[in-house]
């Protein structure tokens, strides 16, 4: 292992340190602030949606909003499957199995 390596690793730690510091400092008296844990209930959803819209809506760089995007459809399907389920398995499987489909037919 390179000085480089162990320098860009020892700093990559430093920076997670830091952004994780506060956090620690703010609930170690015990009780997270009703406000900052409504704040973090939001980061989750708001990740995955950010890293799930631009795989739906890009195709070879530009957006596709047409029924022809087998990706909007299963989409839809696995939204519809994950709110009358309540099932995150179910609405995996039944994403993966209707983009499948979806990619056969066409």
């Amino acid at each position: 292992m390179s000085i480089k390596m162990l320098i860009i690793i020892l700093g990559a730690g430093f920076v997670t340190y830091c952004t994780r510091f506060p956090l620690i400092l703010a609930t170690s008296k015990g009780e997270i602030n009703p406000g900052l844990k409504k704040f973090m209930s939001f980061i989750a959803p708001a990740v995955l949606t950010s890293l799930i819209i631009p795989a739906i809506f890009i195709r070879e760089g530009n957006i596709d909003i047409s029924l022809t995007n087998n990706y909007i459809i299963a989409s839809v399907i696995t939204v519809i499957t994950a709110y009358f389920s309540k099932n995150m398995l179910l609405s995996v499987i039944v994403g993966i199995c209707t983009v499948a489909i979806l990619m056969f037919i066409s």
